[in-house]
């Protein structure tokens, strides 16, 4: 599927324009980079929202300053994000948009910086000509940041073929901008040539990148493979390529000495040479679970409030026992203060998942941090995203 899941706006109703290059995902393909266990279900959501992508608009410097800064602030970097947000809006002398000031506004109430709120509101009223947004009495108080941000957690299952290039291509940037990145195999059933062909790439950019790249379960996804490698015949190199990737991973130095070996036999090239996995910390992998406040009994929406975080927050299990007695999932994110990244990833599986058992969902005005991060991730392709109007002092 030829779709990127940055930088855009959910599409206009009745206003959808066809993508090219769209194309039907196998059942059991990789069809996106996000924690996917359905994934039939799956391809069919992100197939029905391919065609109603649409550019939005704006300059390049600005949708990768609101993408950079939702990323920071899902994974706890508040002044970073700040920085970011700061940056573009200086740099554009008067032609940022409202949206970078929205987010701008929102991050200094969510952080508590009132001062800073009361410095920008003249800027904003000569800028757009009405009143600024108001400070909220009632924000909750700044949330504990944490000392480190987990690596974000790309967990791959089903059979991985070249398909996955558009999700893959997202995957490197986020690596890119985060500087480290897991990738969890454990949960592969299969690898096809043009699927090795692709992480072999994918791999190969992070490294010139210097990304901190860390593939968790890299003997069961090896076991996929080796029966591909068949010394003196020159078939198969991708297969090859990420054989010896994934034994580096393993720190195996002797194995890797003797597969390069047959490597350099068979294809008569010289190998890659051998280089050490990195060490990690382990709580930079650690996924930090925060409590999540219960959702309250008998209303029409499911509130999803505070901070949600880890790969499978308790909020979603939550969600998915509301959503399976309903056709249309409607989320109430008011209260909800941080969506961390890793668990972007997995909401978007579960409502893509929710999408191809035809429920509609509705996340219902969450921030403006939270909202950029939604669409950063492509979760409004899946789902309706009803933005929050600008609360001015008019």
């Amino acid at each position: 599927m030829a779709m990127s899941l940055f930088g855009k706006k959910p599409p206009e109703k009745g206003n959808s324009s066809p993508t090219s290059g769209a194309r039907r995902a196998n059942k059991d393909e990789i069809t996106t980079t996000m924690d996917l266990t359905n994934l039939g279900d799956m391809g069919r959501a992100l197939q029905a929202a391919a065609g109603k992508i649409q550019v939005s608009e704006g300059s390049h410097e600005e949708h990768a300053a609101v993408e950079e800064a939702a990323i920071l602030y899902a994974n706890a970097s508040d002044d970073g994000a700040c920085a970011v947000l700061e940056a573009a809006i200086d740099g554009a002398i008067g032609k940022a948009s409202e949206e970078l000031w929205l987010m701008l506004f929102d991050l200094y109430r969510l952080t508590g910086q009132k001062a800073s709120f009361d410095a920008r509101s003249e800027a904003f009223t000569q800028t757009f000509e009405i009143s600024p947004p108001i400070w909220d009495e009632t924000a909750p108080a700044p949330a504990v940041e944490r000392k480190q941000s987990s690596a974000p957690a790309v967990n791959l299952s089903g059979t991985l073929s070249g398909n996955a290039r558009p999700q893959f291509e997202q995957l490197a940037r986020i690596g890119q901008k985060m500087g480290k990145l897991r990738i969890e195999l454990t949960r592969l059933k299969g690898i096809d040539e043009t699927g090795c062909a692709l992480l072999n790439e994918t791999l190969a950019a992070l490294k010139r990148a210097k990304v901190e790249v860390v593939l968790f379960g890299a003997p069961h996804a090896l076991t996929l493979i080796e029966p591909k490698l068949k010394v003196g015949e020159k078939t198969d190199q991708p297969y090859w390529m990420l054989a010896l990737s994934l034994i580096q991973q393993t720190a195996d130095a002797d194995r890797f000495d003797q597969v390069a070996l047959d490597y350099a036999i068979t294809f008569e090239e010289s190998p890659p040479s051998y280089e050490p996995p990195p060490v990690v910390a382990p709580e930079e992998l650690a996924e930090v679970a925060a409590a999540e406040p219960e959702p309250e009994a008998d209303v029409d929406r499911f509130a999803m409030t505070g901070v949600v975080s880890g790969n499978q927050p308790e909020a979603l299990r939550q969600l998915a026992v509301y959503a399976s007695q309903r056709t249309r999932v409607e989320v109430d994110c008011t209260q909800l203060k941080r969506l961390e990244f890793v668990s972007a990833g997995a909401l978007f599986n579960q409502i893509a998942q929710l999408q191809g058992q035809g429920k509609q969902t509705l996340l219902f005005r969450p921030n403006a941090m939270v909202a950029a991060l939604l669409r950063v991730m492509g979760i409004d392709q899946v789902a309706e995203i009803e933005r929050r109007k600008a609360e001015t002092g008019k």
